[in-house]
């Protein structure tokens, strides 16, 4: 993400631990075994957006485009492998 986006090494320091705190709280929410399905995907997409809205907050406008850019195809790319149909990756 650093390389794509051209991030400086301020952005980076900054970045770093909300990646590392959301992995730890993916972490923890997939180990939950008490929680329903249904809760997990709606704890999941929180951190999600938790995550996102702190690093959207330390990119310049641009950055951010890029970004959005960078999700918007993940999305597309998941969609496709969910659907059963084969990407060119």
């Amino acid at each position: 993400m650093a390389r794509k986006l051209g991030l400086s090494s301020d952005q980076t320091a900054k970045i770093e631990p909300i990646l590392a705190d959301r992995d730890q709280r993916v972490q923890d929410v997939r180990s939950n075994t008490n929680l329903a399905p249904s809760d997990r995907k709606a704890q999941l997409h929180g951190i999600a957006r938790d995550s996102n809205s702190k690093i959207e907050a330390i990119l310049t406008d641009t950055q951010r485009q890029q970004y959005e850019q960078m999700k918007q195809d993940r999305r597309a790319k998941r969609q496709q492998n969910q659907s059963g149909v084969p990407t060119n990756s």
